[in-house]
């Protein structure tokens, strides 16, 4: 089957478009998984299906790069075989993908299969339409929608593939193929109509107008469509989605606490029920007299430093935002309260206590950010999308600040980083009388702009530190292939007194730079000829013990030695001459070079529970934060800046880009494991979505029964 002429053009154009976007498609995806993963984390029913995402999270997160290289070569192979596929080739979804794994992968693979047929269904008007105008293009021969290009059974096929590297639990899987046909089968109908248009337009079947016939044997109606891995499925949901139930829920547990707590009483007669002005109203009050409710040391007027908090002045600082709520209800009457109104006032507060409690963030940020509580209500009573949409200005804000903290706060002196700024944010809010969205649009775009400064600020001190340690790094690894090559050659050998002295003197040394300026890498002819000019002077040094050695033999031994080695060394040039004098001089002694020290200490056996803390480390992403001497009131946090896979190596700075340690596995692992250090790797992801999960979680763990 060949494409006609006339319209491959047409083909070949929407085939690239239709890659690129895709590959979009997929990177977004990728992306979105990680927060979608943890939100089934904060939900799981048990550690053990808990830990199932978070080792999904890891697996995706080390091999994503290459599933995205998978996809986007797989996707040009299958897009590049219309229409040479026949039937011969092109087997069915549920057995040629199938038969690519093993049977345990059965299960996996059927729901994916499912996936393909759902999408097929719901666009089969639209597909049957574009299999018959892709039929006259290739030359009248019948195109059938499975091999449609970028078909849902196609795309299908693609992600089985991709998915096929993963060692993943199913339930973490089935969240995968959720995603995948939230972000890419769902909208593949977009470039098939894309297709079906350029056919029109291009004259084929103008007119074609057909209301597609479904197979009688296939389901058609949803009851016959929903198979068991169709259930399954449907239960696993987008962060989106999960948003809009874990509030739902939050705010049917908090009236359902509320009942245990109090019955609310019929108003009497002529008492109507507060209106949302009249709670902003007495919020604005609190607000005013907010600042002297909290503990002095963090009273916004305060100079604050990190001795001023400590967990005692947090339980004030809780304590006073609790103060604050119950202020609230009296001053407006608990029972002229509306439910939706008196689960704001509580949803707020347990956001904000969950923020105290968060590890994350650095305590001087928790007391300063404690002082928005009041202003957050009052936002929720007068936009109850702050709950509801994951774009709210207010909430994206809290969740900026929250990460500019963790990253860029400098604990040890507060007038370095973020805080200054964050302070600034803090007083104006406060102090605002009505706060609009677009009043945190502004100060969201601020505080992002601030952040750029700060990272383009100490970008170059932290490019010093880590081009320094990698260029440390390049002079270790050159030394050890130098010596594992100079050991290769004379490990063993008995050589002259001062050939033993040149070898571990000067040779090493040579094959050292040489390989620094060849490429660590990867070998090269004038590292070949290095090796050469090795194996020669060991030849040349066991003839001259054996008295065979000829003049001859040692002038092209000198000229050699220095046209490489002293090109390359001429800081060794009186080595180097020393050396060739020698050659013509008896030897004092014989030496036997032991190069390979074969004494060295056997590294110790590691135990499984350390290897999975090694690998754990092994995977984190950069710009991971770590906090350190954790049991002393020095404690400090640094970021991750580079792993060095080479060595096992990991290098910290602090939030001005320098240096502040280098860490071997095993330092960094039994810091861990002993509870001195510990290490946050969801900063970036949402403070505000992550709370929620919690505050839902710990909801439905209180008894709501007496």
């Amino acid at each position: 089957m060949t494409i006609s002429y006339k319209f491959r053009y047409l083909i070949n154009d929407w085939q690239q478009h239709a890659i690129e976007v895709l590959n979009g498609k997929f990177r977004q995806q990728l992306r979105a998984t990680d927060d979608v993963l943890m939100e089934f984390a904060d939900k799981a029913e048990s550690v053990n299906i808990q830990n199932h995402f978070f080792e999904a999270q890891r697996e995706i997160w080390l091999k994503m790069e290459d599933m995205s290289l998978d996809f986007h070569d797989l996707l040009v192979k299958y897009l590049g075989k219309f229409p040479n596929v026949s039937n011969e080739e092109k087997q069915h979804l549920g057995s040629e993908t199938l038969s690519l794994v093993n049977v345990d992968l059965y299960e996996r693979n059927l729901a994916l299969h499912t996936l393909a047929e759902r999408a097929e269904r719901k666009n089969y008007q639209l597909l049957y339409v574009l299999a018959q105008r892709l039929s006259v293009v290739n030359e009248g021969q019948p195109v059938k929608i499975p091999n449609i290009p970028a078909s849902p059974r196609q795309m299908s096929e693609v992600f089985a593939r991709c998915v096929d590297r993963l060692s993943i639990e199913n339930d973490a899987l089935l969240v995968l193929y959720t995603l995948y046909d939230k972000y890419v089968l769902s909208d593949l109908d977009e470039l098939h109509e894309e297709l079906n248009e350029k056919l029109k337009k291009a004259g084929i079947l103008p007119n074609l107008k057909y209301k597609a016939k479904i197979n009688p044997g296939s389901a058609t109606s949803k009851e016959e469509a929903e198979t068991e891995e169709d259930k399954k499925l449907e239960k696993t949901q987008t962060t989106e989605e999960l948003g809009e139930e874990t509030l739902s829920r939050i705010h049917e547990l908090l009236m359902a606490k509320r009942s245990l707590q109090h019955k609310k009483k019929p108003l009497p007669p002529g008492v109507q029920v507060a209106t949302t002005q009249e709670v902003v109203n007495a919020t604005n009050n609190i607000i005013h007299r907010e600042d002297t409710s909290f503990p002095e040391p963090v009273q916004l007027g305060k100079t604050i430093s990190r001795e001023s908090v400590n967990a005692e002045v947090l339980s004030q600082v809780q304590q006073a935002m609790q103060d604050q709520r119950v202020a609230l209800k009296e001053t407006i009457g608990n029972d002229r309260l509306l439910d939706e109104q008196e689960n704001i006032i509580d949803l707020v507060g347990l956001l904000f206590e969950r923020m105290l409690d968060d590890e994350r963030i650095p305590d001087i940020t928790k007391a300063l950010l404690g002082h928005l509580h009041t202003s957050y209500i009052k936002i929720g009573l007068l936009s109850p999308k702050l709950f509801s949409s994951k774009d709210h200005p207010a909430r994206l804000f809290l969740d900026q600040a929250v990460e500019a903290a963790a990253l860029w706060m400098n604990e040890s002196d507060l007038d370095e980083g973020v805080y200054p700024f964050l302070k600034d944010m803090v007083f104006r809010i406060v102090r605002l009388r009505h706060q609009k969205n677009s009043d945190f649009e502004e100060f969201s775009q601020l505080l992002k702009d601030e952040v750029n400064r700060l990272e383009e600020k100490f970008a170059i001190l932290e490019k010093h530190s880590r081009e320094s340690e990698q260029g440390r790094e390049l002079m270790s690894r050159a030394k050890s292939i130098a010596k594992t090559a100079a050991e290769t050659t004379f490990d063993g050998q008995t050589v002259p007194d001062y050939c033993a002295y040149f070898i571990e003197q000067v040779w090493i040394d040579y094959l050292t730079l040489l390989r620094l300026r060849e490429g660590v890498d990867t070998d090269s002819p004038a590292w070949e000829e290095a090796l050469d000019l090795g194996r020669y002077l060991l030849s040349t040094s066991q003839e001259i013990l054996a008295h065979t050695a000829q003049q001859p033999q040692l002038d092209t031994l000198s000229e050699q030695l220095w046209a490489q080695v002293g090109g390359l060394l001429p800081h060794k040039s009186k080595e180097i001459e020393r050396f060739v004098k020698a050659l013509e001089e008896k030897p004092k002694e014989q030496i036997a070079l032991d190069l390979s020290h074969k004494g060295t200490k056997v590294k110790p056996k590691i135990n499984p529970k350390t290897m999975e803390t090694y690998n754990r480390l092994r995977a984190l992403p950069e710009n991971t934060v770590f906090e350190f001497d954790l049991r002393t009131s020095k404690s400090y946090r640094a970021r991750l800046s580079w792993y060095n896979h080479f060595s096992d190596r990991f290098l910290f700075v602090n939030n001005r880009g320098k240096k502040t340690s280098l860490l071997d596995i095993a330092e960094l692992a039994e810091g861990l494991l002993s509870g001195d250090i510990a290490y946050y790797e969801d900063i970036r992801t949402s403070f505000w979505e992550r709370a929620m999960a919690t505050i839902k979680t710990i909801l439905e763990r209180t008894p709501q029964t007496t």
